[in-house]
């Protein structure tokens, strides 16, 4: 099967939490919309023949490298070719690969470029900027690539998998987490044209999917984020086994941690952890995410389960003694009981729909979690674990 993808390098603007609007390059799948931030979500079958056409409608050169995938063509309207470096009439380094010129550039080639590749192996990937990869990648040019394994059927339990029937990569629940950095000098002297030192640079804001926490917890396709069209938050039930791709599309490295449970990391980089029919998956409290690299990982929550007829065998606090929601909020049910909601103190709100518990899901560096140095923020979400039979079809990537 041959999947078509069409994709504008273009401009917009991302928004963060404390109020800042930032100016960003980045893709969008449809004509005439401005930049998201990441870029579209490809979602392919092992065997698919894809083809993804750039249009740039920025004011420099741009391109597309695919890690992880090999014998990667382009054609700029000559015919297809392997994809290779490209160099000035001097020899000197121009990009990293074959790429779409920019409009009104004298003399200049096609401003759109055809890559082709074969979806080889099963997995999660990126996609991101093979010219001037300093600037464009941290600007905002990039996203993320699922293949689905060539058996995949979500509607046959065996084969709703991330690597194949009896690759042990079962899953109830699918999430992805592209995480990246914002240093806010660099957007401002690209939009205004100015100089910037890429040694200089200094990240004030951190990234999962586009957004800074707490907008991280918002619902996908929220309105007043139109250019940050995913949301980062994990919702699963008891028991089920939750595939969380991590995929670190930055400069830096970020030690992403998830409470609740450990998870088991059963890929690396597309690749499945296993020898023959060794298992070399690991279980891990904190996964440090690399830049470029992406973990496949299934998480499953299996806690104690008290309820009414199970109690914790413990005297709680009362109520007057509860410091909870000292911001005038909480997610916290008033239960300690999975599904059930009691009292919260007065003059605080909570969040909680149904008795859910909440996990943080989190960056190990502080910096990491704040916004311009302002905690809470970037690398934070939350995980939900909601009552049996109350989510639907939550967690689903098409």
């Amino acid at each position: 099967m041959t999947v078509n993808i069409e994709l504008w390098a273009t401009d917009g603007y991302m928004s963060t939490p404390d109020g800042n609007s930032i100016y960003i390059w980045g893709f969008t799948d449809t004509a005439g919309k401005k930049a998201q931030l990441p870029g579209p979500r490809i979602v392919v079958t092992q065997g698919d023949v894809v083809s993804i056409t750039v249009h740039n409608l920025l004011p420099e050169a741009t391109s597309l490298l695919f890690p992880g995938q090999s014998g990667v063509l382009a054609d700029n309207g000559t015919g297809p070719h392997l994809a290779e470096p490209q160099f000035d009439g001097t020899g000197n380094l121009v990009s990293l690969t074959d790429f779409a010129d920019y409009p009104g550039n004298p003399g200049a080639n096609p401003t759109s470029i055809r890559y082709i590749f074969t979806a080889g192996n099963p997995g999660t990937y990126l996609y991101e900027s093979g010219t001037n990869p300093h600037k464009q990648v941290p600007m905002g040019l990039y996203g993320a690539i699922i293949v689905r394994p060539a058996d995949y059927d979500p509607a046959v339990p065996s084969r709703k998998t991330a690597y194949g029937e009896n690759t042990g990569t079962e899953f109830d629940r699918e999430y992805l987490i592209v995480v990246s950095e914002i240093d806010p000098v660099l957007h401002s002297a690209v939009e205004k044209g100015t100089d910037y030192n890429i040694r200089e640079f200094k990240p004030r804001y951190w990234t999962m999917n586009g957004r800074c926490a707490p907008d991280t917890m918002f619902a996908d396709g929220m309105g007043c984020l139109s250019n940050q069209p995913y949301g980062a938050m994990i919702m699963a039930e008891p028991g089920e086994k939750i595939l969380i791709r991590y995929a670190g599309a930055g400069i830096e490295n970020h030690p992403l941690h998830l409470h609740g449970n450990h998870t088991r990391v059963v890929a690396e980089d597309g690749r499945l952890l296993k020898n023959g029919t060794t298992d070399l998956s690991y279980k891990r409290f904190t996964i440090l995410t690399g830049s470029g690299q992406t973990y496949d990982q299934i998480f499953s929550w299996s806690g104690l389960g008290y309820s009414q007829a199970n109690p914790i065998p413990t005297t709680l606090p009362n109520l007057r003694n509860l410091g909870v929601g000292d911001a005038g909020w909480t997610l916290w049910s008033g239960s300690p009981y999975l599904g059930e909601k009691g009292d919260i103190p007065v003059g605080v709100t909570s969040f909680n729909e149904m008795g859910e518990y909440y996990f943080m899901l989190h960056s190990h560096e502080e910096m990491q979690i704040t916004n311009w140095g302002e905690f809470p923020g970037g690398l934070m979400t939350m995980l939900a674990i909601f009552p049996a039979g109350s989510l639907g079809n939550v967690g689903t990537i098409e």
